[in-house]
């Protein structure tokens, strides 16, 4: 019962901030239209080159030949589509980021949204250009040159993706500033106007949104390390597929540091709340273990060979910064502590727990008629 409560208040929440203004409107609107027509793009990209791969495996059958020397060709065009996939649950991710901010009305993390949107077109240049380097590169470790007959259909695939992207980004970044008019003043009515509060709050506000993009950017990187490594755990060093070796103890100890990533953030979330100093130590603590991790990644993804799945570094770069970066506001936010800012988290709770009760009393109250009827 409490639990169903607990979803239909949350649920009223949510629609209640989306419909707060036109503006909160036309932001989940155009989040949508975001979601729904970069996928369905990302998609046909997708599968032109998992066509390609085909093409590639079934040359490589009729050619045996020369299928030992397509191996690196194949390998590296099975990362890109990869990197596909990754593309659209990030799209799905965002989708997600944008009915959180609105929920929560957080203008660091609106912000964070309008960045990403151009970070996400730059993507799909960066897309293009692999796919196009991927074609140049075929077969040249062969001894005897080789062809395929490969029509990438640029103007017809990436373009579309890459302009479209580019227009909801500056719609979102519209919106965005719009929205952080909008919440900021009522961030001010709710913290009133002590600059030092404000401050403190939008830290926290930081740190909140440090912890949801880490569940892509170190979740996502950490479970995915474990999908890229675990084929090629048993690989000799002298393969091709050495620039994805990673030693049997780096990757248990890779296994053991990812079952314990969305822990820690759970501990992050509930210790930034509660101002818990020994729960963010240890958070701290394990941040510093995720960036030796990732390192050891990054070394053996870097190596000396120069087919390595630069994406990847990339991303493994990407989840360094981020995770120094939620170590480095996880001190902050600890500074923060006992300084007054818990007073109005906690206020928050307790109306919503007053809510709750409130439904509770009238959900009895109407089970209790209907029985004496």
């Amino acid at each position: 019962m409490v639990i169903n409560l607990g979803i239909k208040r949350r649920s009223k929440k949510l629609l209640d901030r989306i419909n707060e203004s036109r503006t909160t409107q036309l932001f989940i609107l155009t989040s949508l239209l975001q979601a729904i027509l970069v996928i369905a793009l990302e998609i046909r990209v997708y599968r032109r080159n998992e066509d390609t791969s085909r093409s590639v495996i079934v040359y490589g059958r009729r050619n045996s030949s020369s299928a030992g020397c397509l191996e690196p060709s194949l390998l590296r065009l099975n990362n890109i589509i990869e990197e596909n996939v990754i593309f659209i649950i990030f799209q799905i991710f965002q989708m997600w980021l944008c009915f959180n901010a609105i929920y929560n009305q957080n203008t660091i993390q609106i912000i964070t949204i309008a960045a990403a949107n151009f970070f996400c077109a730059s993507f799909g240049i960066i897309q293009m250009f692999e796919v196009q380097k991927w074609y140049k590169d075929f077969g040249k470790t062969c001894q005897i040159p080789l062809e395929i007959d490969f029509n990438p259909r640029f103007s017809s695939l990436d373009i579309p993706l890459v302009v479209v992207l580019m227009i909801f980004g500056f719609i979102m970044a519209f919106l965005s500033w719009k929205l952080y008019r909008q919440f900021g003043w009522n961030i001010y009515k709710k913290i009133g106007g002590d600059i030092h509060k404000q401050a403190m709050f939008r830290t926290y506000l930081i740190y909140v949104m440090l912890l949801k993009l880490d569940l892509f950017f170190i979740l996502g990187l950490a479970l995915e390390a474990c999908t890229v490594f675990k084929i090629n755990l048993r690989v000799k060093p002298t393969s091709i597929k050495h620039i994805r070796y990673l030693p049997k103890r780096f990757y248990l100890f890779h296994i053991a540091v990812s079952g314990l990533i969305f822990l820690n953030q759970i501990i992050g979330y509930r210790s930034v709340k509660k101002e818990m100093k020994l729960g963010i130590i240890y958070v701290c603590v394990f941040w510093v273990v995720i960036i030796i991790d990732f390192g050891i990644l990054l070394y053996y993804s870097i190596g000396s060979v120069k087919d390595s799945w630069y994406f990847f570094i990339i991303f493994l770069i990407v989840g360094i910064i981020m995770t120094l970066l939620s170590l480095i506001w996880s001190v902050f936010v600890y500074k923060n502590f006992g300084q007054g800012l818990q007073d109005h988290l906690v206020q928050k709770n307790k109306e919503s727990s007053a809510k709750n009760n409130n439904l509770l009393l009238d959900s009895n109250e109407r089970q209790r008629w209907s029985i004496e009827d």
